[in-house]
């Protein structure tokens, strides 16, 4: 996520040769920026028509990341993480809710870091310079799919810092989706733990802390088939509020993009939705299958949520033939 509110973009591209070097290596230089390094600042986030204007403080001391993120419009909501422990403040429903989040930061999650098994699937390209109002000369570099079942990004990396300060997020025709950048941003060693306190009377909040996810259960579902470059990487019960029961959750990704999948039995006297719904960004697929709901959400094209959705089995069930994805991949 990120860059500039009121950044009046300066469309400077230069073709200097000696400033000229690898997506892969200004991609590399951003992820230890943004994992190393502690600042303050302000961004806007815009998706679906709609734009948000947030603030963020970020400190990274002896291993431990401290996040806090606060909507400057609205209801303030507001987020404080420390390292896998997430408190999430709704004033307006006079709600705090507590849970476990494992991987990046809020910020640094909505960011490509380039693997090298990411290679097969998205081609990391040398875009060239361009100046931004207020930041100076970026290096701009686009993370391209190669197939029509995950999402392309285009960043614009500050020279001096390393720190992305604008991303674009686009579908398949090019269109960009979603869309964040900074408007503020210093770098601060030494912010104090008070930064991190909510602007609001804990007093008055109704804590709820979210049933922790067991992993060592051993899935009792799985995808036959899913498009190319996607696999597990993580599977697990939890309790959701409403649900029927215990629902297993699935996640697949392919290094970069992720599809959390949840499986679950009916509310009792409750038709299981099915279809596909979107929130910014993000969609959702939900089908019936062998009498269980299932719903697969993520920041991906929803041809890959139907794929991986409609693909889901009970454990030990007899896969069924289906076209294969690679058929579908553009080199």
């Amino acid at each position: 996520m990120n860059l500039r509110a009121g950044v009046a973009l300066s469309l400077g591209l230069a073709a200097a040769p000696a400033f000229a070097e690898s997506g892969q290596v200004w991609l590399a230089r951003m992820g230890a920026a943004l994992n190393n390094s502690s600042y303050v600042g302000e961004f806007v986030s815009e998706s679906a028509g709609r734009s948000e204007r947030l603030a963020i403080t970020h400190r990274v001391r002896d291993g431990v990341v401290s996040e806090r993120l606060v909507s400057l419009e609205g209801a303030r909501r507001e987020l404080v993480r420390e390292n896998d422990e997430v408190v999430v403040y709704l004033p307006d429903q006079k709600l705090a809710i507590i849970e476990r989040r494992t991987g990046r930061s809020d910020l640094m999650g909505a960011l490509p870091q380039f693997e090298g098994r990411m290679a097969s699937w998205y081609k990391v390209d040398w875009v060239g310079r361009e100046t931004l109002a207020d930041f100076g000369p970026t290096a701009v570099v686009a993370v391209r799919p190669l197939d029509g079942y995950r999402f392309g990004y285009r960043l614009w990396i500050d020279v001096d810092t390393h720190m992305p300060v604008r991303s674009d997020l686009s579908d398949g025709s090019g269109r960009v989706i979603e869309r964040l950048r900074f408007t503020k941003l210093r770098f601060d060693d030494d912010i104090p733990d008070s930064a991190f306190e909510p602007g609001l009377d804990r007093r008055k909040l109704r804590w709820v802390r979210q049933s922790p996810q067991n992993d060592d259960v051993a899935p009792a579902w799985r995808a036959a088939q899913v498009p190319p470059g996607f696999r597990l990487s993580m599977s697990g019960m939890q309790s959701v509020a409403g649900s029927g029961g215990p629902v297993n959750h699935l996640v697949y990704s392919d290094g970069l993009a992720s599809v959390s999948v949840f499986v679950q039995q009916p509310v009792a006297g409750k038709a299981p939705a099915q279809g596909t719904s979107r929130s910014g960004v993000a969609s959702a697929f939900t089908t019936v299958v062998d009498g269980h709901q299932v719903t697969a959400v993520g920041e991906v094209p929803p041809r890959t949520l139907k794929y991986i959705a409609s693909s889901i089995r009970p454990v030990g069930a007899a896969p069924e033939a289906r076209p294969a994805a690679a058929a579908n991949r553009r080199d």
